[in-house]
């Protein structure tokens, strides 16, 4: 009997940790409604697409591409459980996440080399903000911040930069950038964080 009890226990307990992990942490009261449920409407997201515009052509690929890997970064560092890497403040997660503000593959100056390359103010704060969300989470140890800077850099890959060439993975909408969602964006509050 108590094996039989201590299984069912296991197995909750199992579902639980599985479903709090699905779901990450819980959304900024003023992006709950938007966030996760209403994808950009075609006019939203064609308005984001005339914001590459401002890009030269020969550099629109290659800033495509870098936003596109800093996508995949993030998603390694945040996606499929590893979220649990940044429970403790001296933990291996934030070691990561340290390595990545230094030495060769520096985020920072990986975006402020895209920024330097846009004219479009709104992509500017977007790329600022993602930095910014990236830093402070760092500094602050603070996962919630690194979840946010994802959900930036996810939103401008999926649904501004390279909209018409995304195959497969999350088609998630978080309502994080500036460039579609405007002053309601997350990356508004980030960027009130300097």
């Amino acid at each position: 009997m108590i094996k039989r009890w201590y299984f069912l226990l296991m197995i909750s307990l199992i579902i639980v940790v599985l479903l709090t992990g699905c779901f990450g942490v819980p959304l900024p009261e003023n992006l709950s409604e938007r966030s996760k449920s209403a994808k950009p409407n075609d006019e939203e997201v064609e308005k984001a697409q005339q914001e590459l515009k401002s890009i030269e052509t020969q550099e629109l690929p290659p800033i495509q591409e870098e936003v596109r890997q800093l996508h995949i970064i993030m998603n390694n560092l945040t996606g499929w459980g590893q979220l649990d890497k940044y429970s403790d403040e001296n933990g291996s997660g934030w070691d990561t996440v340290a390595s990545y503000l230094a030495g060769e593959e520096n985020i920072v100056d990986r975006v402020y080399d895209i920024i330097a390359k846009i004219d479009s103010e709104t992509l500017k704060q977007d790329l600022e903000a993602f930095v910014l969300a990236f830093s402070k989470a760092y500094e602050e140890k603070d996962v919630d911040l690194l979840i946010w800077a994802h959900r930036i850099v996810h939103d401008l890959d999926y649904w501004v930069f390279n909209y018409e060439t995304v195959s497969g993975g999350s088609r998630n909408y978080w309502g994080a950038t500036i460039t579609l969602e405007g002053d309601n964006a997350f990356a508004k509050t980030v960027l009130q964080l300097k």
